[in-house]
């Protein structure tokens, strides 16, 4: 019967992937802008000795995304998202697709919000936005890789008015995180269900503020806070500069301390990496320290901004304190066709291991439309403790159709 659903979701997609948008004839009324988003979404895991669950477990979701956004009158708009997605399919003892794969089901308004354009003040460029939003910027990233992106409840006040400067300051009170497990795509307060802070008391959210400067040429610099209340601060930014049309250099650098009623913590993160073209294929060698103790705002809370890439199951610990991780990332495109390959060796100080894993992800647009995504990826922990080494394997399989 999955087998069957799945079929007809992708063979109703294929026939219509290079035909004008269903909701086109809304569009042209212009009374706002509708877009709609339909994804089948196949997800396989093996754990070995996997002490949280099951140690291997599959499920394929079919969701669906409904966006509108209003047409802008006197500077003043709105617009939201509805997500959903539902399980078609999943292993018995993954708690219907919840466990280990975090591929179950959600249902929400990950988007609901306001904006006002200050045109009236003679700012053509500052906005103010307020309620779910999806922002992606050094501090919160989306992050989409099950069935939705990360959110907050939030308000964000951003310029663009001063000259090669993008300047945002803004307060988060909730956020909906992008792993669709039993509770964590809900929208919850910060401190304990978010940073798995250890404690029961509610927090006051995150106060940030960021920029990027793109002056000086070839030069690309951008600085950030965030002032999690009772749990942590975090300050750093990020640099990029580019020697020729084919070589660059990344850094980056954070400090995260504890403040309020948090446990002590100190931790500072540095990474570099290297860009470089060749022919089609772009290199990206790198290495990513943490010092210290774990990293709080990372890619299973808040996202971070770094050049490690994309990691499917962040098998090797790379956000660990007292870590270093070596990487290297090639990209290209063959065509439409893009590939994707990540390979990260992570060395452990504090916890008895040093991990191993490597990544490959292909996606294929047919049309305009139409998507079509696979991706693999394996772990491997050598242990040091006289334990067993482990392997681990992911393996996902999407098609995405745009409206």
């Amino acid at each position: 019967m999955v087998k069957k659903m799945t079929i007809l979701v992708c063979a109703g997609a294929l026939s219509c992937s290079a035909a004008d948008s269903l909701l086109k004839p809304v569009n042209d009324l212009q009374y706002g802008t509708w877009a709609a988003r339909v994804q089948a979404l196949s997800m396989y895991r093996d754990y070995e000795n996997y002490n949280l669950g099951p140690d291997n477990a599959y499920s394929t979701t079919l969701g669906f995304q409904l966006g509108y956004e209003s047409p802008e009158l006197a500077g003043l708009s709105f617009g939201g998202v509805y997500s959903y997605a539902e399980p078609l399919d999943a292993s018995e003892d993954s708690s219907n697709g919840h466990k280990l794969v975090a591929n179950g089901r959600i249902n929400l308004l990950n988007e609901g919000w306001a904006k006002y354009r200050m045109e009236s003040l003679g700012l053509t460029n500052t906005w103010a936005k307020a309620g779910r939003q999806v922002i992606n910027g050094e501090v919160f990233r989306a992050d989409e890789y099950r069935q939705k992106p990360r959110s907050l409840e939030a308000a964000t006040l951003t310029t663009k008015d001063v000259p090669d400067t993008s300047l945002t300051v803004g307060q988060a009170w909730r956020l909906s995180n992008w792993i669709d497990d039993a509770e964590k795509w809900k929208f919850h307060e910060f401190g304990k269900d978010v940073f798995g802070a250890g404690y029961n008391y509610d927090t006051h959210g995150v106060t940030w503020a960021e920029g990027e400067y793109k002056g000086i040429t070839n030069l690309q610099v951008a600085a950030y806070n965030a002032y999690a209340y009772d749990v942590a601060n975090v300050a750093g930014g990020r640099a990029k500069y580019a020697f020729t049309d084919t070589t660059a250099i990344n850094g980056y650098y954070r400090h995260e301390n504890d403040v309020g009623r948090a446990l002590n913590r100190d931790a500072d993160m540095l990474a570099t990496s290297l860009e470089q073209k060749v022919g089609s294929v772009t290199l990206e060698p790198g290495i990513f320290s943490v010092i210290g103790d774990d990293l709080v705002f990372e890619e299973a809370t808040t996202g971070i901004n770094h050049p490690l890439g994309s990691s499917m199951m962040m098998y090797s610990g790379q956000f660990k304190g007292d870590s270093d991780t070596y990487y290297l990332k090639a990209t290209t495109k063959i065509g439409k066709t893009g590939l994707y390959t990540l390979y990260n060796y992570t060395v452990h100080d504090e916890i008895p291991y040093d991990g191993q894993e490597l990544n490959f992800m292909v996606k294929q647009p047919i049309g305009d439309r139409l998507v079509l995504a696979f991706k693999v990826g394996a772990g491997y922990r050598e242990r040091d403790d006289n334990q067993d080494d482990t392997f681990a394997s992911d393996v996902r399989a999407s098609v995405t159709y745009t409206f």
